[in-house]
């Protein structure tokens, strides 16, 4: 499927999904995965008529059966299973393509209720909208309590109906109410106007963007999870900030590498990241920067040996690969370093190297450390894929840096040698020439020229092995 298509279907908040002519489930977008609490993994696994309703299996057994020939079907009511065992009614369009045999199935669920205290506030036509949004909203008297949500708001703090009515919002734990969020809602209390912000949400790990207005009294109060967007836009940010950086000659290597790992650790808060480089001997690392790590760590691992057992980052450099250490306290890797990272609370690291563009050697390792269990997602690895890409920059570019000034400094001195060193033996001996006696040979103070002419040239030739040396590396 093009990539852009891809996209928007994925962003879309109608259901999706594509499958084969038997209706086995080959690709899902988000709001599927939303809806069903399916993961895109997990559906792969599950056939579409197998999902439906038992009532509704002849029907779409029979719609599978004739698609080829029909090409389109639209207003295909049919009821698919959920995770969690529930039916949701959804209403389908389904197409065929039949280059690819595959069937593209596009759904609006149809069966959402608004959780209203007072449903006349409300008509009945935007209560329907509002319950069927797949962003959360809710609702909040005077008193900070709320008193309507609909089912998407509900999935995302995960209480139950009669925990949510009478909540009071600024108390929710799972909404992790950042301090600059109450002002915002205050403000629009006081003005009756609209406002809206974004915070990063600790209970659900990623970025919140809130749109509050003021509504008869009360507020209503749209939320929706723009991890993806605000993710991409801040690490965009952070790329250009420093390879601007990159080109300020004076600007250490050590430096930009701890701006780049506050800048990651800032847009994922739960990151603690280190950069170790590997020696020109590819035997030992070396801590370049580890902003957050406790720095007896730090201190401890310097110096490393790489090896096959040595932890997530020596044994990343030693083989050249990306390493996933998902329980830091029962991996064999970490046998000789566990003890000295488990009493800091961490649980896992993750590795990757860093490896040169023009060689196979390993310039770094790039890790990520977490206090719980956990393997990376797609958007995690997609994002150490590019830090390792800036890494390998940065750390060229400085490294060209480094070798276009040692080159520098020899050229300069190969031409003091040059104007110095040779001038004075070359003006020697051309003056020694020039007493020679040539007429008469014998002459006794020719003999004492030829010994100026061999010290001097052995002067000179000892000036010329100096210029070759400086010259090897250049």
């Amino acid at each position: 499927m093009d990539q852009r298509l891809s996209f928007l279907l994925n962003h879309s908040n109608d259901i999706f999904c594509v499958t084969d002519e038997k209706g086995n489930l080959t690709a899902t977008n988000s709001s599927w995965n939303h809806f069903t609490d399916y993961s895109e993994k997990e559906s792969k696994n599950h056939n579409l008529i197998d999902l439906a309703h038992p009532a509704d299996r002849t029907r779409v057994t029979e719609l599978f059966l004739s698609i080829p020939a029909l090409k389109n079907a639209d207003g295909f009511p049919l009821r698919i299973r959920a995770k969690g065992g529930a039916f949701l009614n959804i209403s389908w369009s389904v197409t065929f393509d039949p280059d690819k045999q595959l069937v593209y199935a596009f759904g609006i669920y149809t069966d959402q209720d608004l959780s209203i205290r007072n449903p006349d506030n409300i008509s009945d036509k935007v209560q329907h909208v509002l319950a069927n949004l797949t962003e959360g909203f809710f609702m909040l008297d005077q008193h900070w309590r709320i008193n309507a949500f609909n089912p998407a708001f509900q999935k995302m703090v995960q209480l139950p109906e009669n925990e949510l009515y009478g909540a009071d919002f600024r108390l929710m734990e799972k909404m992790s109410v950042a301090e600059d969020v109450i002002p915002a809602f205050k403000s629009v209390y006081e003005n009756q106007n609209g406002v809206q912000l974004q915070y990063y949400d600790w209970h659900c790990k990623g970025w919140l963007r809130m749109n509050i207005y003021a509504y008869k009294g009360e507020l209503m109060v749209f939320v929706l999870d723009i991890s993806s967007v605000k993710i991409e836009q801040m690490i965009l940010e952070l790329e250009k900030k420093v390879l601007v950086l990159n080109f300020m000659p004076d600007y250490p290597l050590a430096k930009m590498a701890d701006e780049l790992l506050i800048g990651i650790e800032s847009i994922f808060p739960e990151m603690y990241c280190s950069i170790l480089e590997v020696d020109k001997e590819q035997e030992h690392i070396h801590t370049m920067s580890a902003p957050r790590l406790p720095r007896e760590y730090s201190a401890a691992i310097n110096g490393a040996r790489l090896g096959p057992y040595a932890g997530s980052c020596g044994t990343a450099a030693y083989h050249r690969e990306q390493v996933i250490v998902s329980d830091i306290a029962n991996s064999p890797l970490w046998d000789d370093y566990k003890h000295l990272i488990l009493p800091h609370g961490f649980k896992a690291c993750w590795s990757t190297p860093v490896i040169s563009s023009r060689s196979a050697r390993v310039l770094a390792t790039f890790a990520i450390y977490y206090n719980t269990i956990r393997e990376p997602v797609k958007e995690e690895l997609r994002m150490i894929d590019r830090t390792v890409s800036i890494l390998r920059t940065l750390i060229e570019s400085k490294r060209n840096e480094e070798r276009l000034a040692d080159q520098t400094r020899r050229l300069q001195e190969i031409a003091a040698i040059s104007s110095h060193n040779i001038r004075r033996p070359v003006a020697t001996i051309m003056g020694l020439v020039n007493l020679f006696d040539k007429k008469n040979p014998d002459n006794p103070l020719n003999k004492d020229i030829m010994e100026h002419l061999e010290t001097t040239a052995a002067e000179l030739d000892q000036v010329i092995h100096a210029i070759v040396e400086k010259t090897v590396n250049i």
